[in-house]
């Protein structure tokens, strides 16, 4: 069975290790291969064919109440640099074990790094929306010790946080009233009943939830009944499987107490009291949940399932809910389910993050939630040069990090050698990645059409409100570089700053006039380039 979300890993801070330059000197070995040349690359883009708008908090990212690094100080700004719109909070699994009041660990009773209040001073400092999961797994376990119902639990969180400290319309981005958003419980599906047993993947105590869609269809219901009384504004999402794209376990799964889909039942019952769906989204796992394990092609083409899997979401909440403009959030997402290997460190992970945002947001997908600010070092993920079927594994570490930011962590290797990551706050090849994608979308911009005659360059392109159109486009190759002509009908570049990350390591590299200009038709190996067109008649290329 494939793992939907990786387990809580137990994180801490050591100062030294590798120096923060040695390690983004490693992040990107995999794009120095030979620059082959290949024959010219033609990009279209129409300029009239809108997909979609791009969302007011379309970027998001995960933080976890174990991450005592939320609390630094510079951290608002380095979120404020990659564009965070949305924090969901209290993390992953950590959310169906957590007493909110008491700031512990329902089944451990370890009191949290970072509590809700401390979280939500993150929230404003960064001008961003709070999510929040509320425990549907163990909040059974807290009200019979308070006498209250899981719902009702939930519920004194809502009016705690908008009620009491009005977090709704005193967020950070000037008055402008803001949802504090509520998902309840944390990929429940995995608690799907197989042949009258429950199924508990990850660390998750199977005998503390409610098992099978209907049980968790009926208590969503007291769920959204009692938060939605304290406050009517809210919005409450509901955990589904991603549908149409493969290994999204329990897609389509049924047995005998469950004749009908995880999908199905849910948006039977809940109809038009959905506020969002929520799907999680790990195109590879690792080899010992499902060999052959990740491999640097099979990551980035895996993004071509997403149209699929949108158009099938929308069509199972017109055909179940009756309503397929229900809003769709991938409130998890990054390159492999569990044991994050060196592959999350490299430039394809970067690659991938934008190629992972753009698709499922240019097919209408209203936030996606990178996993996750900090994480800390893993050192049992595939960290060999490839998979099983030999096919390549880029990054030069010997550990793996879902974070975008080093904690200074370390850890010991399978051969017993201790690795640390650099000094902690050290930006990883994924928050370039995300500096890049905030650079190119910005809420407002409307995605439009945009093709590529090269299977591995991918083309993006919105319209900015000004009217001016931005174009994104990512080499998937680890060895040719492609010449690109660019073709949108009235359109030109106008030697407006163009952006490039990899395959240099040092970050992002802008390039002005001229030089930006020369820059605009040549794509590296495993690098994306983005630039700005806007209509008119302008010089010929190559002049000042």
């Amino acid at each position: 069975m494939a793992v939907s979300s990786p387990k809580r890993k137990n994180v801490w801070s050591l100062a030294g290790g590798l120096s923060a330059a040695l390690i983004l000197g490693l992040l990107l070995g995999a794009g120095n291969a030979a620059n082959n040349q290949a024959p010219p690359v033609e990009v279209q883009v129409s300029p009239h064919h809108v997909l979609h708008k791009v969302p007011n908090n379309a970027i998001g990212i995960n933080a976890s109440t174990y991450d005592r690094d939320l609390l630094y100080s510079r951290l608002p700004r380095l979120l404020r640099n990659i564009g965070i719109r949305l924090i969901r909070f209290p993390g992953g699994t950590q959310s169906d074990r957590y007493n909110w009041a008491t700031n512990t660990d329902v089944i451990t009773n370890q009191k949290e790094a970072v509590d809700f209040n401390q979280f939500m001073k993150l929230v404003r400092k960064t001008h961003a929306q709070p999510m929040i999961t509320v425990n549907y797994g163990t909040g059974s376990v807290i009200g019979t010790k308070t006498h209250q119902s899981g719902a009702q639990i939930a519920a004194d969180w809502v009016y705690y946080a908008n009620v009491l400290h009005h977090y709704i319309g005193k967020s950070a981005t000037k008055c402008t009233a803001t949802e504090l958003t509520a998902l309840i419980g944390n990929r429940m599906h995995t608690q799907i009943s197989s042949g009258g047993s429950p199924v508990s993947l990850g660390n998750e105590p199977q005998s503390t939830y409610g098992c099978g869609p209907e049980t968790y269809a009926n208590n969503v219901k007291r769920y959204i009944a009692a938060m939605k009384k304290v406050d009517p504004r809210i919005s409450v999402g509901v955990v589904l499987t991603a549908a149409g794209a493969p290994n999204n376990w329990p897609n389509g799964l049924t047995n005998s107490q469950s004749p009908q889909s995880w999908n199905q039942m849910v948006l039977q019952d809940l109809g038009s009291e959905i506020g969002f769906a929520d799907i999680h989204w790990y195109p590879q796992n690792p080899s010992n949940v499902s060999p052959p394990g990740p491999g640097d092609q099979i990551l980035l083409a895996s993004t071509a399932q997403i149209p699929n899997a949108v158009k099938t979401m929308q069509t199972e909440l017109r055909d179940w809910a009756h309503n397929s403009h229900i809003p769709i959030m991938v409130t998890e997402t990054n390159s492999v389910s569990s044991n994050p290997g060196k592959q999350t460190l490299s430039v394809v992970n970067a690659l991938f993050l934008n190629q992972d945002y753009l698709g499922w947001l240019e097919n209408g997908v209203s936030n996606v939630d990178w996993w996750q600010i900090h994480n800390g070092i893993g050192t049992t993920g595939d960290n060999g040069n490839a998979n099983s079927l030999g096919q390549p594994i880029s990054g030069d570490t010997e550990y793996g990090d879902y974070g975008v930011l080093s904690n200074g962590s370390c850890g010991i290797t399978p051969s017993g050698s201790t690795v640390c990551e650099p000094p902690a706050e050290t930006p990883f090849s994924s928050y370039y990645g995300l500096m890049m994608l905030s650079l190119f979308i910005h809420p407002g911009d409307v995605f439009l059409s945009a093709s590529s005659s090269q299977s591995l360059v991918q083309a993006y392109a919105v319209r900015t409100e000004t009217g001016n159109i931005r174009l994104l486009l990512i080499n998937d190759s680890p060895s040719t570089a492609y010449h690109v002509d660019v073709s949108i009908p009235g359109y030109l570049s106008f030697g407006q700053a163009l952006l490039q990350y990899g395959p240099n390591p040092a970050g992002l590299t802008r390039s002005y006039g001229p030089e930006a200009r020369a820059k605009e038709s040549t794509l590296a190996p495993y690098s994306m380039i983005s630039y700005t067109l806007r209509a008119g008649h302008f010089q010929p290329r190559g002049q000042g």
